[in-house]
């Protein structure tokens, strides 16, 4: 299973945003879950998409995979 290394961070504004550190995905919203929900969506949707209009995608996206979740400025635990 691949473990995809995601960082979280708050914005100025308050509002959040997740992205992975190696690759092209992110996410955005109002608290840490709806910016985790909303990268989940993206990567999904960029799947679809690439199936539907015949590009290439990351091979991660077709197996199960984790997603390990880092706040900015904290270390994960070990």
């Amino acid at each position: 299973m691949d473990k995809i290394i995601a960082i979280i961070e708050r914005a100025s504004d308050g509002t959040y945003a997740v992205y992975c550190k190696d690759q092209i995905f992110s996410g955005a919203g109002s608290s840490i879950e709806e910016a985790k929900k909303d990268m989940v969506v993206q990567m999904a949707f960029y799947k679809d998409t690439a199936l539907k209009e015949g590009f290439k995608y990351p091979a991660f996206l077709d197996e199960m995979f984790e997603i390990e979740y880092t706040i900015a400025g904290i270390s994960p635990r070990h």
